[in-house]
């Protein structure tokens, strides 16, 4: 025979395992996933270049080279880096084509300007272009950042053409010189 409080502390015990399942306290697992980023583009985009220096007004002077520069695109990036001390990025630039002989080309990337946020790069000192796709650094240090995207945003890029000291009598006007110039970001 079951006894009326053997039933009562049945019912009293079950009502309590019901309850005590859950707590005021709960949690789970979240993981943040940081991607790795290296973009990199010139703005505006599509844009060409063209460096003529002046011919001289006067008999017995030389082609003007110093008013021939061209300072109109910007040099954009992203980067997110690893955690590894030495870890940084740099962009390079190279040039691919035939350079007028008796010519030097020249490109300078300005210091960073602009609305972008991070470790942003630093530009190197002015860099003479060879035609042998020598890549050369023109930022470095680059660190999780990124400069803003469009004109007047990351690095300022100014070419210039200079005469190649003693190659005077090399240059000649019937040659068209069209070059490529490429630009790339990568880990140092």
């Amino acid at each position: 025979m079951i006894r009326p409080l053997a039933i009562l502390a049945l019912i009293a015990g079950s009502f309590s395992q019901a309850f005590s399942q859950d707590t005021n306290e709960d949690s789970h697992t979240l993981t943040v996933d940081i991607p790795e980023v290296a973009l990199l583009d010139i703005e505006p985009t599509g844009s060409t270049i063209t460096l003529s220096p002046a011919a001289p007004t006067e008999a017995g002077n030389p082609i003007d080279f110093t008013a021939d520069t061209d300072n109109s695109l910007w040099l954009n990036y992203s980067s997110i880096i690893g955690t590894s001390p030495d870890n940084s990025r740099k962009v390079t630039v190279a040039v691919t084509g035939t350079l007028p002989t008796g010519a030097n080309l020249k490109v300078l990337a300005g210091a960073y300007s602009g609305s972008g946020a991070g470790t942003t790069g630093a530009p190197t000192a002015i860099v003479t272009l060879a035609a042998a796709a020598t890549d050369y650094d023109i930022v470095t240090g680059i660190g999780s950042c990124y400069t803003g995207n469009g004109a007047s945003n990351g690095h300022n890029l100014t070419y210039s053409l200079t005469e190649n000291s003693g190659s005077y009598g090399s240059l000649n006007f019937d040659t068209d010189y069209t070059l490529t110039v490429t630009y790339t970001l990568s880990d140092n």
